[in-house]
């Protein structure tokens, strides 16, 4: 799902944004990394990001920092990335992942925006199509009994 064209960094940025957003309220609440991130992977709908999240997890455990876990997966936007290893050098986590959440919002809505004025003129054509049908539907019994007539 994340390799199609439109659709898949649309899929991408909802679940990240969901996964940050999450992150952040819990790290804010005081809540332990590593449950966090169980949390958080719950809320994801994608098998794929879910796995990396798990994969991620088991390698925060043994030690090493959030971003550069999440890099190594080679799934999460690297705008994520980025501010998850600023939050993590300044010592302000969940900020930063709040920070993120709104940016990939941002993001999906714009991309939401882009699809929908793509389907504007789609539409147009589908809705042409119909009218066309329609009109030659009540034409060619007319042409046809015209035909006969002469």
């Amino acid at each position: 799902m994340l390799k199609l064209p439109l659709f898949g960094r649309f899929i991408l940025g909802l679940n990240t944004a969901r996964f940050a957003s999450t992150l952040a309220i819990l790290g804010g609440a005081g809540v332990p990394l590593l449950r966090a991130l169980e949390a958080a992977r719950q809320t994801l709908s994608n098998d794929r990001l879910s796995l990396s999240v798990t994969e991620a997890t088991a390698k925060v455990r043994e030690g090493v920092n959030l971003a550069a876990a999440l890099r190594v997966e080679n799934v999460f936007p690297p705008v994520l990335i980025h501010l998850i290893a600023s939050g993590e050098k300044t010592g302000s986590l969940p900020p930063m992942l709040e920070r993120a959440a709104q940016t990939l919002s941002r993001d999906i809505e714009r991309r939401a925006m882009g699809m929908t004025a793509l389907l504007e003129p789609l539409m147009i054509v589908v809705m042409g199509g119909v009218v066309l049908v329609i009109v030659m539907a009540v034409l060619l019994p007319i042409i046809e009994i015209n035909q006969l007539v002469q």
